[in-house]
């Protein structure tokens, strides 16, 4: 699959009554506005696909939809993968089985639930408005659960190629949460032709074990100073340009990820199409970007050996390990322990996805909470 539309992406197809219940799809709803149209479902309130106009007969279609996402052979699978695609919020953030082979000193402690990526990621959620600007959706978590609710607010930017996306988490106790957003951008099929551009940062970390299911190339829990010069099992490893050459499955994490003067933090440039996708964020809330690398890299299903992507996830954790384990003390990222939440206060964040055309990228968003 290619970036970039020469024309209008057809119309994103709605839920069939017709369809046995097996088969239906899941429930979405649709925002079109001038420059952009997008689909958020009611499963983890993934957003996807999501294509913006950059032109009068130009599109940049930029979340990635899992190839499986809507086979009948999905439906055995858990929530967060069943329809994977495109952005959601993963509250908590992370994994809940513990790799065997971390680093001596890493402690290992027992999740709060069994939900990868949290029980909205995995679950339906409610629709508290859906307009052809706005779809505002809910999730109330389980009643023995820290979280109370979680609710999002996704409204187009109506004189732009862009969407602001707005996250409330409404805690019943006051904690330390492993928190993140979980936005998956489409890689185009030619090897190296999508160059991800960061902001300054603090250093770039790789995973402390080997990914679990995948291959990886890099040495496990190595510091880099650019993503052009990572440690490799046989040499010096690039990986600011994909999709890569050889298959395989990658997990960094960029400490400290700030914004440049006239840059998104992240961004991701087509350069077929000679276009950019980028991303801003509360950096105070999020402090870092961990990086997830795709690349033909599991062979299980439903992988398959054939899921491209990169992920661009903001997070306040270290990597998508702090509900299994606590780094040690001297780590870079021991002091990455979650967003504090005050039980009966909500918590609140915004963030945006925009696309243009060329080098120089929108002016910075304003990220006051909408709601």
């Amino acid at each position: 699959m290619t970036s970039a539309f020469t024309q209008a992406p057809a119309p994103f197809p709605s839920q069939s009554a017709t369809l046995p219940p097996q088969a239906a799809a899941p429930q979405a709803w649709p925002l079109e506005w001038a420059h952009g149209r997008a689909e958020i479902q009611a499963l983890g309130a993934m957003l996807g696909p999501l294509s913006f106009r950059l032109g009068p007969r130009r599109w940049l279609q930029v979340m990635h939809v899992a190839p499986w996402a809507d086979s009948d052979d999905a439906l055995a699978l858990p929530g967060v993968l069943r329809r994977m695609r495109g952005e959601w919020p993963c509250v908590p953030f992370g994994r809940t089985d513990l790799p065997p082979d971390l680093p001596p000193g890493w402690q290992a402690i027992v999740p709060d639930d069994q939900w990868a990526h949290g029980f909205g990621a995995n679950h339906h959620w409610n629709c508290e408005h859906a307009g052809s600007d706005r779809v505002s959706l809910a999730i109330d978590y389980p009643v023995d659960s820290p979280v109370a609710r979680i609710e999002r607010h996704v409204r187009a930017v109506l004189d732009a190629p862009a969407l602001d996306i707005e996250l409330v988490i409404r805690p019943r106790r006051s904690l330390r949460l492993p928190a993140g957003l979980h936005p998956t951008f489409l890689l185009p099929r030619a090897v190296g032709r999508a160059a991800l551009e960061l902001g300054p940062h603090e250093g770039i970390f790789s995973y402390p074990s080997h990914t679990a299911g995948a291959h990886s190339h890099l040495q496990p829990d190595r510091r880099a100073a650019s993503l052009d010069a990572l440690a490799g099992a046989h040499g010096l490893l690039d990986l600011g340009h994909l999709p890569l050459g050889q298959d395989g499955e990658e997990l960094l994490q960029v400490r400290g990820l700030a914004q440049g003067a006239g840059a998104a933090p992240f961004s991701l440039h087509y350069k077929d199409e000679d276009a950019r996708v980028g991303l801003w964020w509360d950096t105070r809330q999020f402090p870092d970007l961990m990086l997830w690398l795709s690349n033909r890299g599991r062979p299980e299903y439903p992988w398959n050996g054939r899921h491209v992507a990169l992920g661009a996830e903001p997070v306040n954790s270290a990597f998508d390990l702090s509900r299994v384990a606590r780094p040690p003390a001297g780590h870079p990222l021991a002091d990455r322990v979650g967003i504090a939440l005050e039980a009966g206060e909500p918590w609140r964040t915004r963030y945006r996805i925009a696309a243009w055309n060329g080098q120089h990228a929108p002016a910075s968003p304003d990220l006051q909470p909408l709601s």
